[in-house]
């Protein structure tokens, strides 16, 4: 069976691009594209690890990951952004309970997060 993997993100383009990248990895990609639908996902399914943006349209993702945290205990979460960040904010989101941070560039390195936390089968 595929490991499952939440990927949270307001921008369709890169749901779209990071679920592709994640299935031809072989991984079961799950999505949603804001906090709701994510904790709805997440309570609904075992979960190999999550990945969710820092900067979610009118919410956090910092603050989706404390609630992710608490909720599934155990499960890496991987956060990123495609915005710049200083070393200390992100030692800062590490130092919260992030498993990783990554820098949004091509998808790749979203791909290449989850497999160092959440081998596929």
């Amino acid at each position: 069976m595929k490991k499952r993997i939440l990927y949270v993100d307001d921008n369709a383009i890169m749901l779209e691009l990071i679920q592709t990248l994640l299935e031809g990895a072989g991984y079961q990609a799950l999505t949603a594209r804001d906090p709701d639908q994510a904790l709805r996902l997440a309570k609904e399914n075992s979960l190999g690890a999550v990945i969710l943006d820092v900067n979610l349209a009118g919410d956090s993702g910092l603050m989706l990951m404390d609630f992710m945290r608490h909720d599934h205990a155990g499960v890496p979460i991987i956060l990123y952004s495609g915005g710049d960040h200083q070393q200390a904010a992100v030692e800062k989101m590490i130092a919260l309970g992030a498993a990783q941070f990554v820098t949004k560039r091509t998808g790749q390195e979203i791909v290449a997060a989850v497999k160092k936390v959440c081998p596929p089968v």
